[in-house]
């Protein structure tokens, strides 16, 4: 982190973001879920199973929170319903905001591999990570949404 530069404090406003996530899950017809808009691109079951699977594999793997990994074909066996990916939403969301409500980790150092190369990121870097994901593949199931003629619910932005 550069001198001069407070962390910034986003938890608060990411649970709101959350629940916008898992309230679009109903948003999503049933026949639209392994829609995308062109082949090459994500469907909309993958998307929003990759929200969680990021969130669980960055504490679980790079962050090393402690807690008890994610068996990854029951994770996609559930995911395949919309009640699933509601629960592993919101239960990722919870290890999540268990890691940020912690500032001895937010505060740490960890080394890991990012795009092949070896680093060094702070708590707060991972948080700051792990949000822009999360605001990224939103707007991208709200383009799905808009290229479908699919009306979606108005948003606050953090």
């Amino acid at each position: 982190m550069s001198a001069g530069f407070p962390p910034i404090d986003v938890a608060s406003e990411w649970p709101k973001l959350n629940e916008q996530l898992v309230s679009l899950v109903d948003v999503v017809p049933d026949d639209k879920m392994n829609w995308s808009p062109k082949p090459e691109l994500w469907n909309l079951r993958g998307i929003l199973l990759h929200v969680p699977m990021a969130r669980y594999n960055w504490l679980a793997s790079n962050v090393k929170d402690g807690e008890a990994t994610v068996d990854v074909g029951e994770f996609l066996r559930e995911g395949q319903t919309k009640d699933g990916m509601r629960q592993h939403l919101r239960l990722s969301w919870e290890r999540l905001e268990r890691f940020l409500s912690a500032p001895g980790k937010l505060d740490a150092t960890y080394e890991l591999s990012y795009y092949g190369e070896p680093h060094k990121l702070t708590g707060h870097w991972v948080a700051y990570h792990l949000l822009e994901h999360d605001i990224h593949h939103r707007a991208d199931i709200f383009h799905y949404l808009a290229l479908l003629g699919i009306e979606h619910p108005n948003v606050e932005t953090p």
